[in-house]
């Protein structure tokens, strides 16, 4: 047996458990410092999005000022979108704390902070101080986790170190322990009403171990969730307009006002979609996905330690059945929380004993199992996450940042904004903000001010559109030029002393 793998592990309460915590704690900071260190620079450097930074960031900020939080981007109520209650305690939390970069700091917290009790599972599991860092390193530099930490903000992100906490409770096979797992999932489910298939995995997984009447209870959890959400609550939030059916096209599917709702919903859409599991692209997500753990291929008990990510099959189902390429990448969050399952299953295959651990991979590869497993860890994170993305596409828009930011000095702060994607992150911690997208432009009655960006098109912006939209407000006499420098452009409707709310309800 290798060095670095020792026979045992003192008690939790000896001498040797005091470096381990502090080395979790060294790896919860450095992992904090990366992912918000990142985001922040990304946010300054006008890269992050209105969708979805700027549409949680109006939501948590009009919570703690104590407003219905009505998106005028969605069109309806934030609970109407995902049904993500967790959102209420993020606004009395931003109340305290007022600025998007609490929300920021937040999701780089949950993410680092799933180390605690995967370094808890490396104790349990009888690794060593080389073995547990190795193990912690895979959570912190999979490529998902770190793209996910510099994409805007997602609520979902708070359930991250739940889900690990999750799975190290499952190891204990204690009542106590399993009613704690019931809660941090049950605590999950507040962040999503998708987490809930999540749930339903961990039931079904269960079950399939034994474990019945946990088993059962955590599929009763995740169904009366969903219908609980989907079925009652985001419908008498959002109204029609936040229908589940408004998601169909990220499956192929016309939205059709006459389909059914919720489980019925679910139902059509798994019908209609088998046909898109056998795909290339299926097959270049889920290589791409696995790439950062490609090594455990060579253990002998791959297949075992596959099945224990049958938790996330259902979303894995739910992405693999989408047409839209989000949906199957590494560039968005829609496959984090398959993360905490691989790290765990990493970990099992680098345990000194037991054929599920280190003595399953080949000779030759058993006395630098650790230098391989770190340095194909930190090859897949720069290879696969968007790490070298600040070298070059972050870089785009910093030659106008210095107007970008004169520009945004002038927008009053009661006045209702049209802007394009980029400079509406900036500026949603007001009641009334929208896109600039085609019906925005058609139509800015009640609007205040416009701010846009002429250098580059912007999502739901063509350039086209913009070129129009200047012609447009730039004869019109109600309009007037605030600012002009570096193709950032200022208007201000003549007659608005004060911006009303803007009128109607407009949708994606």
């Amino acid at each position: 047996m290798p060095r670095f793998f020792p026979s045992r592990l003192r008690s939790a309460r000896g001498g040797a458990s005091a470096p381990l915590d502090r080395s979790a704690w060294l790896f919860f900071w450095c992992a904090f410092a990366l992912y918000f260190g990142a985001v922040v620079v990304r946010h300054a450097w006008f890269q992050t999005s209105a969708w979805d930074l700027g549409i949680f960031d109006q939501a948590v900020y009009l919570i703690g000022e104590g407003q219905p939080p009505l998106s005028s981007f969605l069109g309806f109520h934030i609970l109407g979108d995902h049904g993500a209650v967790v959102l209420y305690p993020l606004g009395w939390i931003d109340r305290l704390l007022p600025s998007v970069y609490t929300l920021l700091a937040l999701q780089s917290a949950a993410l680092a902070s799933a180390v605690f009790p995967l370094h808890r599972l490396a104790r349990r599991r009888q690794l060593g101080p080389p073995a547990t860092r190795t193990s912690l390193w895979v959570l912190v530099l999979y490529p998902v986790v770190f793209n996910t930490a510099i994409f805007d903000f997602h609520p979902e992100t708070l359930a991250f170190p739940l889900v690990m906490q999750a799975i190290t409770l499952l190891e204990e096979r204690r009542r106590s322990a399993d009613w704690q797992l019931v809660g941090c999932l049950l605590l999950a489910l507040t962040c999503k009403v998708s987490l809930a298939l999540l749930v339903l995995g961990f039931g079904g997984w269960l079950l399939l171990q034994g474990r019945r009447w946990l088993g059962w209870l955590l599929c009763g959890l995740g169904v009366s969730w969903l219908l609980l959400i989907g079925g009652w609550l985001i419908p008498a939030f959002g109204g029609e307009a936040a229908s589940l059916s408004r998601h169909l096209g990220k499956f192929g599917l016309e939205r059709d006002a006459g389909s059914a709702d919720g489980a019925g919903l679910v139902v059509q859409a798994l019908g209609s979609l088998v046909g898109q599991l056998v795909s290339g692209a299926n097959l270049v997500y889920g290589v791409l996905l696995l790439a950062p753990v490609a090594y455990l291929v060579l253990h002998t008990r791959r297949w075992r330690l596959l099945t224990g990510l049958l938790p996330f099959a259902p979303l894995l189902l739910l992405n693999l059945l989408a047409s839209q390429a989000s949906l199957k990448d590494l560039v968005h969050h829609y496959s984090l929380f398959l993360v905490p399952l691989l790290a765990a299953q990493v970990q099992s295959s680098l345990a000194p004993v037991g054929p599920a651990g280190v003595a399953g991979y080949p000779r030759w590869l058993r006395p630098r199992l650790l230098p391989v497993v770190l340095g194909w860890t930190l090859l897949t994170f720069v290879s696969l996450s968007r790490l070298s993305f600040f070298l070059g596409p972050f870089q785009e828009s910093l030659a106008q940042a210095p107007a970008m930011r004169e520009a945004m000095a002038l927008v009053r702060p009661e006045a209702s904004v049209v802007a394009t994607n980029a400079l509406a992150a900036h500026l949603a911690r007001r009641p009334s903000i929208d896109l600039l997208r085609s019906g925005t432009a058609r139509n800015l009655t009640g609007v205040d001010q416009v701010l846009v960006d002429a250098r580059r098109g912007s999502w739901k912006a063509s350039p086209k559109l913009i070129r129009t939209l200047l012609r447009q407000l730039r004869a019109d006499p109600a309009w007037s030029t605030r600012f002009q420098r570096d193709d950032i452009w200022l208007f201000e409707r003549r007659s608005a002393a004060k911006s009303p709310t803007m009128e109607g309800s407009r949708q994606q």
